[in-house]
């Protein structure tokens, strides 16, 4: 023990109370001044608590609004990836024959003929009936009313279409 902080009489201990922590007061000593004449003050000093507030809330916004537009623009960016790195969808347009199940080649048609905007398509048979169908995917497509069925597109060269009533049509 160091005879600065205790000091021993007769058996006991006694102590010394040490200085007190000094702590930040108000107005007081005016800080030091450089060389030129100017004082230096930390920024900190300078703004009072309410105007410390608002910068803090300000900075607190800027960062997070400079965050929302960062992912924004991730977001977009990767988005635009993803559309230009999709394939080109398969072109159906042409006449089609019917195969497979008579009965429901004998009901639809037994020619087709396609003509395809975009990933729509019309459908007219040989009785003249005409029906929309939509490509769902790059391999599915799905016909409304008149046929009412779903089509899956098994050839790679988009030649042949199975549908989910049994038939098929090939490309003529």
């Amino acid at each position: 023990m160091s005879p600065a902080s205790t000091t021993m009489t007769s058996g006991r201990i006694v102590t010394k109370p040490l200085p007190p922590i000094p702590t930040a007061s108000r107005g007081g000593r005016r800080p030091p001044s450089d060389r030129s004449g100017r004082r230096s003050y930390s920024i900190v000093r300078i703004i009072t608590p309410r105007r410390y507030r608002q910068v803090r809330h300000w900075l607190q916004f800027t960062a997070f609004a400079g965050m929302s537009c960062l992912v924004t623009v991730l977001f977009l960016s990767s988005v635009a990836a993803a559309q230009e790195a999709m394939p080109p969808l398969p072109n159906l347009s042409g006449t089609y024959s019917c195969e497979g199940d008579e009965t429901a080649c004998g009901w639809s048609g037994w020619t087709f003929t396609v003509t395809q905007t975009g990933s729509d398509l019309q459908i007219k048979n040989d009785k003249g009936e005409v029906g929309n169908a939509k490509l769902t995917s790059r391999i599915s497509l799905s016909a409304g009313p008149i046929w009412n069925m779903l089509g899956t597109i098994v050839s790679t060269d988009n030649r042949v279409i199975q549908w989910s009533n049994g038939t098929v049509w090939r490309k003529q």
